[in-house]
C-alpha cells in the first residue's frame, strides 16, 4: 500500500528548475526527467525506506532520506517519511552544495 505523497512548494520548485535545464538541450529527455522524477517518487510512496538516511543538523529535517531520481541519477530526491506519508522536501542535482542548501533554505 502507497502511503500519501507530499511534495513541498520548493521541491516541486526545483522540478520545474531541472526540467527547464534539461528542456534548453533535449526537450525529449525533459520529459523523461518529469516522468522519472513522478515514477520515482511514486516507488518511494510504496517503500518508504529507499534510500540512505542523509544527515543533517536541523531537527526538522532528521531522518531524511535521499534516493536518486530513476535513470537521473545525480538528480536526488530527498525526503522524510511520516506514518501516514511521504514529504518530498527537495530535488537537487548531486554537484550542487547540499548541505549548504539544506541549511540555508528554511522552506526545507
Amino acid at each position: 500500500m502507497s502511503k500519501k505523497i507530499t511534495i513541498r512548494p520548493r521541491a516541486s520548485q526545483d522540478i520545474d528548475e531541472h526540467y527547464d535545464f534539461i528542456a534548453q538541450r533535449n526537450s525529449d529527455a525533459a520529459l523523461q526527467f518529469f516522468d522519472a522524477v513522478r515514477l520515482t517518487i511514486a516507488q518511494i510512496a510504496r517503500m518508504p525506506g529507499l534510500g540512505s538516511i542523509y544527515r543533517v543538523r536541523q531537527q526538522r529535517l532528521q531522518g531524511m532520506r535521499k534516493w536518486a531520481v530513476k535513470g537521473f541519477k545525480k538528480y536526488l530526491i530527498f525526503y522524510l517519511e511520516h506514518d501516514e506519508s511521504i514529504e518530498v522536501v527537495r530535488i537537487l542535482y548531486a554537484s550542487q552544495n547540499i548541505e549548504s542548501i539544506l541549511g540555508e533554505d528554511s522552506g526545507a
